[in-house]
């Protein structure tokens, strides 16, 4: 998640994708914007990470989708430098969920890469 140098031990892809998430917490709620997200888990922006190993409940709000995903999850490590924030493993998600972010993320891609295709194509067509 982010712009880290962790060895990749990556279950699930990923991709950078913007999303509005609520985090329970005490008190009522804090809102963050994730830089990325996978059907594992997610990282959030945020000047004030949370510290590592805290437990949370979140919603996850996936444009086009009339009701949020709710997970549970931890940090499992924090960040603050640039891009400060944090990153959550998801610990309870339903699986319908989890499959909805997958296929947000290879949506996401396929987009990507079209548009790298046409760009490609574009410039191969420009005139000297």
């Amino acid at each position: 998640m982010g712009n880290y140098k962790h060895p990749e031990k990556r279950r699930y892809d990923r991709a950078a994708i913007r999303v509005d998430v609520r985090v329970k917490v005490e008190g009522g709620f804090k809102h963050y914007a994730s830089i990325d997200l996978s059907a594992g888990g997610i990282f959030l922006l945020s000047k004030e990470p949370m510290e590592e190993e805290s437990e949370l409940e979140m919603e996850i709000f996936i444009p086009s989708v009339n009701l949020p995903v709710k997970a549970k999850g931890e940090v499992v490590w924090n960040q603050r430098q640039e891009s400060s924030g944090f990153a959550v493993k998801f610990t309870k998600i339903t699986e319908g969920s989890r499959k909805l972010i997958d296929w947000m993320i290879k949506n996401h891609r396929a987009k990507r890469d079209l548009q790298e295709s046409i760009e490609r194509a574009y410039e191969i067509s420009k005139p000297f």
